[in-house]
């Protein structure tokens, strides 16, 4: 479910945030070539975490969904 919005590399605003698909995704570094995903985590409330590298394996970015509902989930809005 990728947006390519979210493979321009922006050197201002480096975390973006879509509140509807309650997904972000952080800007690491720009990409030098070819973008590919590894998917780190999914469970079966179709949350997931990928890390996107380049040709060149540079991390360039990595894309939460279901953002609200992972912290819940490992307890990380707790003070």
């Amino acid at each position: 479910m990728k947006d390519d919005k979210y493979l321009e590399y922006d050197f201002d605003n480096r975390i973006s945030y879509d509140e509807d698909s309650d997904s972000m995704y952080i800007y690491v570094a720009p990409p030098q070539g070819q973008v590919g995903t590894v998917m780190v985590y999914t469970d079966k409330q179709r949350n997931m975490i990928s890390i996107d590298t380049d040709e060149v394996n540079t991390q360039v970015g990595i894309e939460i969904i279901g953002v609200s509902k992972l912290m819940q989930k490992f307890n990380l809005n707790k003070n």
